[in-house]
């Protein structure tokens, strides 16, 4: 109660006025209502006045009901002061019932605000992070598609180094063959040209060894079928082919049997068992 008075200095004032116009009523009433103080033997008589005791009693209802009067008015304005003070209570409750809640609101509001602020710093933190993770996966897809291209790069590389590596060798197999080729047809060229040298030897020296048979005709050429063993030595011979007179045919034949054991081959690869040559006859 105390602490509402002070808030309102006004009521503060008129509850301390009507407090003093109480005291000072119940002060006179207590004064009038006492009795006079009884004289003494030593005391000296004073001749009183005579007063009569309707108007002394008048006076003194006149001063009860001023004084009933007065506490009444007293008690009016105490109530008046004490209605103003319920209604300057009721102002300042209300006043600080709003007040109460304009700050409950603002503080709602504030949390509101500050929660409305955590959610969007919370928002703002998971895009973040999401852009992080996004920039992550990139940077990550960037370098795997890096790394991709430099194995395709490296695979191509090493396909075009293989594709030339196989050119080459197929450019050099190519050429080897080539040149086996020409060795092997300079090697056939040489070893035909070997065995008709070898044939020639061999007719040569069947030649060299042949006696002409006392026949009146002329003899010609012919092939002479001769099988020989590897040193030279005759097995057989055949000089069927040799038409005409049967003492030429075999003059033929000994003749090769007189030349064994026939040439040797300048070229072992030029040996053969069955050789055939062409007998010439001296002319």
């Amino acid at each position: 109660m105390l602490k509402e008075l002070l808030k309102n200095p006004t009521a503060l004032i008129y509850a301390i006025a009507v407090h003093a116009v109480l005291i000072a009523i119940l002060v006179v009433s207590i004064q009038w209502n006492a009795k006079p103080a009884p004289l003494t033997g030593t005391d000296k008589i004073v001749q009183a006045t005579v007063i009569d005791e309707a108007a002394l009693q008048a006076e003194k209802q006149r001063k009860l009901d001023d004084a009933a009067a007065k506490r009444q008015a007293a008690e009016e304005q105490l109530r008046q002061a004490d209605l103003e003070q319920r209604r300057a209570d009721q102002a300042q409750r209300r006043k600080q019932q709003e007040a109460d809640r304009l700050r409950q609101a603002k503080v709602k509001a504030d949390q509101q605000a500050k929660e409305r602020l955590r959610l969007a710093d919370q928002k703002r933190q998971a895009a973040l992070a999401a852009q992080r993770l996004a920039a992550a996966a990139q940077l990550k897809a960037d370098k795997a598609k890096r790394k991709a291209e430099a194995a395709r790069r490296a695979d191509e590389a090493q396909f075009q180094r293989e594709n030339e590596e196989l050119l080459q060798e197929q450019l050099a197999q190519e050429e080897a063959n080539r040149q086996a080729q020409a060795a092997a047809a300079q090697r056939q060229q040489q070893l035909a040209s070997l065995r008709d040298q070898y044939e020639i030897a061999i007719a040569q020296k069947v030649e060299r060894n042949w006696i002409r048979p006392a026949i009146s005709m002329q003899p010609g050429s012919c092939q002479v079928h001769v099988k020989q063993m590897p040193g030279g030595d005759v097995m057989s011979v055949d000089a069927s082919a040799c038409g005409g007179d049967p003492s030429y045919r075999q003059s033929v034949e000994a003749a090769v049997f007189r030349a064994a054991p026939l040439p040797q081959p300048p070229d072992p690869a030029v040996f053969d068992r069955d050789i055939i040559f062409t007998f010439k006859p001296n002319q």
